[in-house]
């Protein structure tokens, strides 16, 4: 996980109460375990297996991801802008590594 994650949100300065859209994406090999090297030995199993996106310190949404999802993971949601603050999303990979983004939400 070597470079920072692409985020873009339907408006940084929404009115309260109005729903803001969310889309991310990190670049990761998501190894599942299912390969061998040419050894015949398994590639270690290395995926990001869980999101959080908190605004405020409050969860917006907590992801378990598994085995099933593709490289650079792709999340689009959707949360009501209630307040203003700071939106801290995290992604976590199996050896406890971890990506941070944040973004700061303005109510208009």
């Amino acid at each position: 996980m070597s470079s920072p994650p692409r985020i873009w949100l339907s408006t940084k300065s929404p009115k309260k109460g109005e729903v803001v859209t969310v889309r991310t994406i990190v670049q990761h090999v998501m190894e599942t375990a299912f390969r061998k090297t040419e050894d015949g030995k398994p590639v270690p199993q290395k995926i990001v297996n869980r999101f959080e996106c908190k605004l405020n310190g409050k969860p917006v949404i907590v992801w378990t991801l598994g085995t099933g999802v593709s490289a650079n993971p792709y999340l689009e949601f959707r949360f009501k802008a209630e307040e203003a603050g700071e939106l801290k999303m995290v992604w976590t990979d199996d050896d406890k590594s971890v990506i941070e983004a944040v973004e700061k939400i303005t109510l208009a």
